[in-house]
């Protein structure tokens, strides 16, 4: 496992392989929940049936402390600069991959993530306003999220068979003595589906979070490679940022937080006219600005457009996939369940 932040180098776009270059990954070291794993392994440790209360890999996993050498990752998968309803915003395209090295007997049932938008270190201080006016009469300048995708989007709705057991005991005598008793398992259907839903946060909304929770049913954990997509209002020219937040929840209900990734620096055109643009690398992915990951720098592989791109006429779901891979037949949910419940022994 990596230690803190990592960017990694993606090969350049005149690779011998010919494949367009990717934008680069960064990694989040996976922290645990100390005291939570504390206490599933105490509780585990006391089952006197222990195959029906976790599964044995899982407990191992909370024994030896570490989560398979796993990692989660984010990768930009597109960002153009553009105008929305007539003011400067950006397009960013971003997907999170919670895919484990453990992947034969590991999974995450839930998971959050939230990006998060704010002005440059630098446009902070060029924008200090020296008058006399109050703070509340102060106008809000840095970005502000105009559009998010996915807001709300339901996969395959799945049934699974879920066995209850029942009993009873009637005596015979009000005294006490013998007694009828019974016991059997009734055996219901329990359906499920896999859910992904984000929401707005924060006055004024720089923040966009969505949740994601596997489909109960059949247990198959949440979707592994989700995208994502917001559009960014921000002043026209200057440079803003964003950071992400993860988390998620294993299996055997231990909580997990993605630490120490990178800070995205996004510049559009003008803002990216400097001396460190040389050094930038081109990507095809990029459009009318730049984007920096700690010391690395990529900018638009083409000329900056005449007309800026009107955001507007995006279409979130052609450009991420999301209900389209969701609801496919290899979409969470659309096929039996390869997990054994929790409770089978």
């Amino acid at each position: 496992m990596s230690k803190g932040a990592e960017v990694t180098q993606m090969p350049d776009a005149s690779s011998p392989d010919g494949e367009e270059e990717e934008m680069p990954d960064i990694l989040f070291d996976v922290e645990e929940d100390l005291n939570r794993k504390d206490q599933l392994f105490s509780f585990r440790k006391e089952q006197s049936i222990p195959t029906k209360d976790y599964r044995a890999k899982e407990q191992q996993l909370l024994q030896e402390g570490k989560m398979g050498n796993s990692e989660f990752s984010a990768r930009l998968r597109k960002v153009t600069f553009g105008v929305f309803d007539g003011q400067s915003a950006c397009l960013i395209v971003f997907r999170v991959d919670f895919a484990t090295v453990k992947k034969g007997w590991f999974r995450f049932r839930n998971a959050t993530i939230e990006a998060e938008f704010e002005e440059s270190s630098n446009n902070r201080l060029d924008h200090t306003d020296h008058s006399d006016k109050d703070e509340d009469e102060e106008q809000y300048n840095g970005p502000m999220v105009f559009k998010f995708y996915p807001d709300l989007i339901r996969g395959h709705i799945s049934s699974a068979a879920q066995t209850y057991g029942l009993g009873f005991e009637i005596p015979l005598s009000p005294v006490g003595g013998a007694a009828i008793s019974a016991k059997y398992d009734i055996t219901a259907p329990r359906e499920g589906l896999h859910l992904i839903q984000g929401r707005l946060m924060g006055s004024p909304e720089t923040r966009v979070k969505w949740i994601m929770n596997e489909n109960e049913a059949n247990k198959g954990g949440i979707y592994e490679q989700p995208t994502f997509a917001v559009i960014v209002m921000h002043a026209h020219d200057q440079p803003f940022t964003m950071s992400l937040k993860i988390k998620a929840t294993t299996y055997g209900g231990l909580p997990v937080t993605g630490k120490g990734g990178s800070r995205i620096l996004f510049k559009p055109s003008k803002a990216n006219r400097s001396p460190e643009k040389q050094t930038a690398r081109p990507n095809a992915r990029l459009t009318g600005g730049s984007c920096e990951i700690g010391k690395q720098q990529w900018t638009s592989s083409q000329d900056i457009p005449d007309a800026p791109e009107d955001l507007s006429m995006v279409d979130l779901e052609s450009v991420t996939q999301m209900k389209a891979n969701l609801l496919s037949k290899q979409g969470p949910g659309a096929g039996p369940s390869i997990w054994p419940s929790i409770y089978d022994s």
